[in-house]
């Protein structure tokens, strides 16, 4: 159950990222430019729509993760 959790962290950082700020996102991307790939254009020219699917992911990991926590 950790690992959704997780998952659903990264997810809603890197949306929140593309909808709020993807210049911080494209910066950090551009200092890493060997161990990330670098981010695509498609991703910046639709980037409210990728935010929102991610952040959207988000929310049903966590939803997830606690349906399993109570199953427990």
């Amino acid at each position: 159950m950790g690992w959704i959790i997780f998952m659903g962290l990264i997810a809603l950082v890197v949306g929140g990222l593309l909808i709020a700020s993807p210049q911080a996102l494209l910066n950090i991307s551009n200092q890493m430019n060997r161990m990330v790939t670098r981010i695509d254009e498609q991703v910046i020219k639709y980037r409210f729509g990728f935010g929102v699917s991610l952040i959207l992911a988000a929310v049903f990991l966590f939803f997830y993760a606690y349906l399993l926590g109570r199953l427990r």
